[in-house]
Formats: structure tokens, sequence, C-alpha cells
């Protein structure tokens, strides 16, 4: 039981490191927004992760992740010791990335200000957000070699009906492309716990980001909502073919906790959206404030229903198919 616990926390911890700590660094490539804004979300971004994103982000789960190899290599499952070590591997370049070629640069723009800027600040700013994406994509990397530990063969279980080998090979891609992006949104509720740049930044910066984000949402969220919900009812239903009644009782779950994020969105989050589209750096209302926070409360909510959707992914991978396996892994436990 405690290494089925450790593997879960140590899952989860590694789709955190997924994460880069700045949120919404690439709305300010090029010269889109005024180096006002850049300047004001920049500093208020390295105060809360410069130092603490690497404690939070890479050795807190690096740790987690060292002792999960070790138990894989004790429980002799050498392929998953393997592709867990390529997962710190991936990490642990991503962090020589930020120090050795992102920080130098940051320790230069921390000291700009709008008076005092160097004539190539866009390219610096340009080769700055480029590493960070490189760490980022190091982060991915990561957990995607952790995530196939989940899916390398394991002995066969005759409590299940066999699905026709495409149909097999359909449900676990698709559980995989499910598991992955739930993974990746894992630091939501930490980024608002560790990281609250939003909170911080002017109203001007806050609507100088929001209405780019909030546009390409408006464009991509409704397709991307009928896609998933899709796979999700495909899954499902392969599942409950395959007599793993349990796990496609969870994906169910899951799928309210999605229509919960949906309908949160939808009536707590578009409202405000459509208000903040409205305003100008010079028509910011005083009590913008409130109306933000408000905003950020509906976004804990849903990253609240993320989270709980990466609880039901995460137990597919632990709990037994139905109780005829659970007693034959007791007798087996027992046994041994």
């Amino acid at each position: 039981m405690f290494k089925k616990i450790f593997l879960f926390i140590t899952t989860f911890l590694v789709g955190i490191s997924a994460s880069i700590g700045y949120f919404g660094q690439d709305l300010f490539k090029g010269a889109n927004l005024p180096i006002t804004a850049f300047l004001d979300w920049f500093k208020n971004a390295e105060y809360y992760v410069h130092i603490k994103g690497l404690i939070i982000l890479d050795l807190i789960p690096a740790v987690f992740l060292i002792v999960q190899i070790v138990l894989f290599f004790k429980d002799k499952q050498k392929i998953k010791g393997l592709f867990a070590v390529l997962a710190l591997l991936a990490n642990f370049i991503g962090v020589i990335i930020l120090i050795q070629y992102a920080y130098p640069i940051a320790s230069q723009m921390v000291e700009w200000t709008p008076d005092n800027i160097p004539s190539n600040w866009i390219s610096l700013k340009d080769e700055w957000i480029k590493y960070i994406g490189f760490y980022g994509l190091s982060g991915v990397l990561g957990l995607l070699f952790f995530l196939i530990t989940y899916f390398l063969p394991r002995k066969k279980n005759t409590a299940i009906k066999p699905l026709h080998p495409f149909f097999n090979l359909l449900k676990n891609s698709m559980l995989f492309i499910l598991t992955l992006p739930s993974l990746m949104s894992a630091s939501g509720v930490s980024d608002f716990i560790f990281f609250p740049i939003l909170g911080k930044i002017s109203g001007t910066t806050f609507i100088e980001m929001h209405r780019p984000m909030d546009l390409a949402m408006r464009n991509a969220g409704p397709i991307v909502f009928t896609i998933m919900l899709s796979i999700y009812g495909l899954v499902a239903i392969l599942f409950f073919m395959e007599k793993s009644n349990i796990k496609g009782f969870l994906i169910l779950i899951a799928i309210l906790f999605l229509l919960g994020n949906t309908f949160v969105a939808l009536q707590g989050n578009r409202p405000l959206n459509d208000l903040f589209l409205t305003w100008t750096p010079a028509t910011i209302p005083s009590n913008w404030t409130s109306l933000r926070d408000e905003w950020f409360s509906y976004h804990l909510y849903r990253n609240i229903f993320n989270e709980l959707q990466l609880c039901c992914f995460l137990l597919i991978y632990f709990v037994p198919i139905n109780k005829s396996e659970s007693q034959k892994i007791y007798a087996i436990t027992k046994d041994s």
C-alpha cells in the first residue's frame, strides 16, 4: 500500500514539475505588449519564481522521483526504473538550461526600468522566453517518460475480458492523451498558492495580458471541450466492454468534474471576461481588484475540478478491476 501511495504522490509531483511557474510569458514575445506591462509582470514573476520555483517545481519532485527509481529497481521493474531515470535526467537538463542560460539574462532584466532599457531589449527578452520554453519542454519530456511507466506490459489479467488488439491500443492511447494534460494542469492549485503573479500586477498589465488569452480561449475552448468529452466517452465504453467496471465508472466521474469545470467557466468566468474586454487603461474601474479576485476564485474552483479529474485518472492505474480480482491480489500477497 505504501508503494502505491508513494507512486501516486510522485506522479502528481512529476506533473507539477512540468510547469514553469511563469504564467503567460509567451504573450510578451516581440513587441506585442508594452514594455511597462512586461516589466510589471516580469519583476513580480521573478520575485515568486526565481528561487521558490526551483524548490517546488524541481527539487521536491526530484527527491520523490529518486526514491521511486530505487523502488522500481528494488522490485525488479528495471524498464520502469530506466524510464524514471530518463524522466529525472530530462528535468535535470531543464534546470541546467534555466540556471546557465535563463538566469543570467533575467539578472539583467530585473534591473530594467521604463526609462532605462537597452536598445536590444526585445531580443534579450525573447531569448529569455526561449530558454524558459526549453525549460518547460524538458519538464514535459520528463513527464512523458514517467507516464510511459504506467503503460509498460504487465502480467496478463484473467479478470478482464480481452479487447481486440486495435481497441486495446485505442483505449491505451486515449487514456494516455487524457492523463498527460491532466498531469500538466496539476500545478494549477499550487500556482495559486506559491506563484500568485497575476494577483500582484497592475490593472493595466492585467487587462493587457487577459485580452489575448481570453480571445484565444473563446476560439479554442469549445473545440477542446468537444474533443475531450468524446474521448472520455469512448474510453469509458471500452473499459465497460472489457469488464473493467470500476475504471469505467471513474471515467464517468471524471466527466462530471469536466462538466463542473465547464459550468463554472461559463457561469462564473465568462461574464467577467466579457466585462474585462470592455476595459481600457483609461477606463479601469476603482473596484477592479475585487472583480479580478472574483475571477480568480472561479479559476480556483475550476482548478479543484481539474485536480479531482486527475485523481480519477490516476486511480484507474491503481484500483483492482473488480472484487474477484481484488481477492486474487490479496491471495497472491498473502502467499508471498
